[in-house]
């Protein structure tokens, strides 16, 4: 009898919980389909945003410039990274003898990593 009970019970459990999954994901995925087309907009946003801190640079129309409070402002002096890379002022980049030109649309940020326009790291093996 406790056997046909705990049947009865498992049966009774899936039942209601497949019931309400489908009414569930049927909102699920209406809620996430109607708001996707302004929230994507709003997470690459949101996306780049934290990303662009204080201190990051890039080169645009050959000149360094540095983010500071939120606004692209000409570098002024050469900066030394946290990793020890050292960018001038025309976008050259060096550490220790290595040298490597900052291409057009690239950052490096205050710790030294650099991405390219994409916003894909780019491999600076033999650097460190």
């Amino acid at each position: 009898m406790k056997k046909l009970l705990l049947i009865v019970a498992i049966a009774c459990f899936t039942f209601a919980c497949n019931d309400g999954s489908k009414s569930s994901t049927t909102t699920t995925d209406t809620a996430t389909v109607a708001p996707a087309a302004t929230p994507a907009a709003d997470s690459s946003t949101a996306a780049t945003t934290p990303a662009l801190k204080d201190g990051l640079m890039t080169l645009k129309d050959g000149k360094v410039l540095v983010l500071k409070a939120g606004s692209w402002v000409p570098l002024e002096a050469p900066v030394t990274t946290t990793n020890g890379r050292k960018v001038s002022l025309n976008g050259e980049i060096t550490k220790g003898d290595k040298k490597r030109k900052l291409e057009e649309g690239w950052k490096i940020d205050p710790d030294g990593q650099i991405t390219d326009k994409d916003g894909k790291l780019v491999d600076t093996s033999g650097w460190d």
